[in-house]
């Protein structure tokens, strides 16, 4: 069951990162992802990783399937490493970073804005 869960995220194209769980989640619930992945039950993925996974309805009728996850830690370093193994692992074909530098939540700060979007080759 791991590695096939593993192989459904790697054959999603799009990963949207967060730089907090709690982004994560906010972001899940606003796209109203419905399926959750827990990291434990992902093959080579850290435990204490949590997925969201959806799909986007794109124009024509065709849809984007995407999932959501977050570093484990908050900050730069520690998102650069995470995001990293995470690209390595899972093999995204585009990654949207979102709340990376764009707030702090506990100064009313909304998590709405996505930062950058990213094609990885």
């Amino acid at each position: 069951m791991a590695e096939q869960n593993l192989r459904r995220l790697q054959a999603r194209p799009l990963c949207i990162i967060c730089g907090k769980p709690a982004e994560a989640k906010y972001i899940a619930e606003r796209l109203s992802a419905d399926e959750r992945l827990e990291g434990s039950n992902i093959s080579g993925v850290n435990s204490r990783h949590t997925f969201y996974l959806g799909d986007l309805a794109l124009e024509g009728g065709k849809k984007l399937e995407y999932y959501i996850t977050s570093s484990l830690r908050q900050g730069m370093v520690h998102f650069s490493t995470h995001a990293s193994i995470l690209f390595q692992l899972l093999r995204p074909r585009f990654a949207i970073h979102a709340g990376v530098c764009a707030g702090y939540g506990a100064a009313g700060v909304q998590y709405d804005t996505i930062t950058f979007l990213t094609r990885i080759y």
